[in-house]
């Protein structure tokens, strides 16, 4: 892939020409209809968002209840939010910050007041955004409830797991006030640039819709390691072979394998998400693979950089790892 594909400064170019769109539709937009596409393709050059950046990408959902095709759904990454919303005209500022119980937080006629110290911050309760246009009398606020949108599940999770690397020291994983901070941005951005914006999602707003299964909260992850906790998080649904009846790893006990017979299930429709990059990239480096190595597991995928894993290809990787 060129280094004109992840320029901002070709991004115009890449919409307009005939052979990277079908690049892209193949990539980011596998099962959009022609109609879908161009709106997708509008979409790409009017916010100057680049898909190769994973900036942003659409998906179908199969059918619904009456066998009708489900309309398409663009999602655009949080830095792609960003990006946007940045250069709009009209973008004045914005701001976000998660939100802590002990945190001396309030929103009076409209205005935030929200200050803190570092130390027993409490519970994290969500995040809200600011936004602010020009010509604006105030700006747009959002505040994001952590419980309606944590799956309790990987990078939402608040874990603590014993990094024997590291002497066996307790450290903390997962990145909860990360991930609900992103929620808070994508949609104060999307509702203050509704102009630009108006009509897509963020990736962590539909968490278990974009991956294609259900997750639910959980309170222990087991693990001596930090792989181990985040891979007991990846809670996926597996189906035999023979019988075809579909289970929840949920279901089984951290600590054993999935069930002989089984094959996890996976996407080639959508792309690798941000908590399974971070399982692989960790894993990687907690076996010590040298450049020689991940670079044979890239060739082995048939891709040249990890964020073109799909999911299902994401899903084989994470196995193959744990056996390694």
């Amino acid at each position: 892939m060129s280094n004109e594909l992840t320029t901002s400064n070709n991004i115009l170019s890449i919409w307009d020409d005939k052979e990277k769109l079908t690049e892209i539709r193949k990539l980011f937009a596998p099962k959009l209809t022609d109609i879908e596409f161009q709106y997708f393709i509008g979409l790409g050059k009017s916010t100057n968002l680049n898909p190769f950046l994973r900036e942003i990408w659409a998906v179908k959902y199969g059918k619904d209840k009456d066998g009708n095709d489900n309309p398409a759904q663009v999602f655009i990454g949080r830095d792609g939010y960003r990006k946007a919303a940045q250069a709009h005209s009209e973008y004045d500022y914005h701001q976000c910050d998660a939100v802590y119980e002990n945190d001396k937080f309030e929103v009076i006629n409209g205005e935030v007041r929200h200050s803190y110290t570092l130390s027993n911050r409490g519970k994290l309760m969500g995040a809200y955004c600011i936004a602010k246009r020009h010509k604006a009398s105030r700006p747009q606020y959002v505040f994001a409830e952590l419980e309606e949108y944590s799956t309790g599940q990987s990078l939402w999770a608040e874990i603590q797991y014993k990094d024997n690397k590291y002497g066996g020291k307790y450290k903390t994983g997962g990145k909860p006030a990360t991930m609900i901070k992103k929620v808070a941005e994508s949609q104060c951005l999307r509702a203050a640039f509704q102009d630009l914006l108006g009509g897509t999602y963020g990736e962590e707003e539909m968490y278990e819709k974009a991956n294609g299964i259900e997750t639910k909260n959980i309170n222990a992850i087991q693990g001596d390691t930090q792989t181990e906790r985040l891979k007991n998080t990846l809670k996926s649904n597996i189906i035999d072979i023979e019988t075809g009846e579909i289970t929840d790893i949920d279901d089984t006990e951290v600590t054993q394998q999935p069930p002989k017979r089984v094959h996890n299930t996976g996407s080639d429709d959508i792309l690798i998400n941000e908590d399974q990059l971070n399982m692989i990239e960790i894993s990687m480096d907690e076996k010590g693979f040298s450049d020689d190595r991940k670079k044979k597991a890239l060739d082995y995928f048939k891709v040249s950089a990890l964020t073109e894993l799909t999911d299902a290809q994401a899903r084989i990787f994470l196995i193959q790892l744990d056996k390694a």
